[in-house]
């Protein structure tokens, strides 16, 4: 694995997230400890061991107080205190306004552009407000702690003020920032009430660098900078911002996944087991094996996929019992209303669908609703003779690359929706537009009939770059350009 210690030096890392690396969480047997599943806290929870910093986030686990000391703090990983996690204790009310609220049900729908779930109130606002304060009043005390420079490191669009703040407290630190989802273009994101919109883009512009998926995003950035901040200016060539006497620099640094982690645990004795089940109970023959993983989310486009799936067996008679289709959904945000009714409405389509045109050895779309391990999701991934991403919009969907990962034997064929940031990165996949159910009905079928030939080749490629492009590349590439610009502004160089 590499090593990033070099680019920060003699510089603490403070990093701030929304979900902690660490929860505490009382038991049967007492407290037990629990670390949450995600690509972030895999990639950067080595990265913190080694260099000691600080995690800011969220304490989430019903026994974190008991553990924190009086600020919050607690040494982890347990038994080994390499670095320091940082607690901030949000109540009922902070959670559904900051985050629930206007994190995700103003903030999140708009920046997917899908616009008819977006809801703003104004106590959403003032609440997520208040919590940005309060996480940035907490980077700023952990600033304060070290006795040479610091870099503060703020995760998604949860935290869109906290670097207007943190900024004021402490001028002289390093703020960068990673906006993991879109960013909307200006006539979406003025949506907001007058004087919303602006704010948070004056929050984000506290930032020294802000970093996007994709360029279109940073560029949809810099637009509504221009067109709602008037007092700034924007350099479209350079892709900076000058605001308030500094320069904000932006640009797109794709995330991606631990491509080593997941090729491994595909090509495990374990997974080549799990893979022979998998295709003698749905792939016997001639039959194909067809996957999609996601969150239950609107954005994911999943009532489009199961149409596309009904029309293609309604019209093609013949492709009936040709492939069988795993449908892993994990339950997501249970407590707003539309992820509810979204959830309703995946069961009640696929029972419809099943019992249309399911036999008596046929189930077409098999229902998995529930957490599904790593181990057995790269072996679902590797049995696999078709993906379907069908994203309405993402910033970049990471099922994507671990499908790709994990297909060791180079038989599955990738459909992707050309709107995720994935589609701009990965050459080989078959693109579609979910919102398009004859092209997808189309695109299917041609992924049913693409020779192995087609397959392997494609799969070669694809696989190629996603070598070349793994989330330790995305980390190397964030702190490289960080070092770069905290050299520029006169500091000592961070390299």
């Amino acid at each position: 694995m590499a090593d990033f210690t070099h680019y920060l030096n003699d510089c603490k890392f403070i990093l701030v997230s929304n979900r902690e690396p660490y929860e505490h969480l009382r038991g049967i047997q007492g407290v037990e400890v629990k670390q949450p599943a995600g690509g972030l806290v895999t990639a950067l929870d080595p990265t913190m061991r080694r260099t000691h910093g600080t995690w800011v986030a969220w304490g989430s686990g019903n026994a974190d107080r008991e553990v924190s000391d009086e600020t919050g703090r607690v040494a982890v990983p347990p038994g080994e205190s390499c670095y320091t996690l940082r607690r901030v204790w949000l109540d009922e009310a902070d959670v559904n306004g900051y985050y629930h609220g206007f994190a995700n049900r103003a903030l999140w729908p708009l920046c997917h552009m899908l616009i008819q779930h977006f809801e703003y109130r104004t106590e959403f606002w003032e609440r997520y407000r208040a919590v940005n304060l309060r996480f940035a009043h907490a980077v700023a005390d952990e600033a304060e702690r070290c006795t040479g420079r610091a870099m503060a490191w703020i995760q998604d669009y949860h935290f869109a003020l906290a670097p207007e703040f943190l900024r004021a407290m402490r001028p002289s630190l390093f703020i960068n920032q990673f906006w993991h989802i879109p960013f909307p273009p200006a006539d979406i994101l003025r949506l907001l009430p007058s004087g919303t919109h602006e704010a948070v883009l004056r929050g984000l512009l506290g930032n020294d660098l802000l970093e996007f998926q994709i360029d279109r995003y940073a560029v949809n950035f810099l637009d509504c900078v221009e067109k709602f901040v008037p007092e700034s200016r924007v350099d479209h060539v350079h892709q900076t911002v000058t605001f308030r006497d500094r320069v904000v620099h932006v640009g797109a640094f794709p995330i991606s996944i631990d491509v080593d982690r997941f090729e491994g645990m595909a090509s495990s004795p374990e997974s080549q087991a799990r893979v022979t089940t998998l295709r003698d109970r749905y792939a016997k023959g001639t039959r194909q094996l067809g996957v999609c993983v996601d969150r239950i989310d609107y954005t994911k486009g999943i009532p489009e996929r199961i149409r596309a799936l009904e029309t293609l067996w309604a019209e093609s008679p013949e492709l009936r019992e040709r492939f069988t289709f795993i449908f892993v959904c994990t339950p997501s945000r249970t407590d707003l209303p539309a992820y509810n009714a979204l959830e309703r409405d995946v069961f009640q389509s696929v029972i419809a669908i099943n019992t249309q045109f399911g036999t008596r050895d046929w189930t077409p779309i098999v229902l998995i609703n529930e957490n599904v391990d790593s181990d057995l999701l790269a072996a679902v991934y590797r049995a696999a003779d078709l993906c379907i991403v069908s994203s309405l919009q993402d910033g970049m969907n990471l099922v994507a690359k671990e499908f790709v990962a994990c297909q060791v034997d180079e038989r599955g064929v990738l459909l992707l929706s050309r709107f995720t940031g994935s589609a701009e990165e990965i050459e080989g996949a078959v693109l579609i537009n979910p919102f398009n159910v004859d092209g997808f009905v189309a695109a299917i079928r041609t992924a049913l009939e693409m020779s192995p030939d087609e397959r392997k080749r494609r799969m070669r490629r694809m696989r190629r770059q996603l070598h070349n492009s793994t989330i330790f590349d995305w980390l190397d590439s964030i702190l490289a350009r960080s070092a770069e610009i905290m050299g520029a502004q006169h500091q000592p160089a961070l390299a």
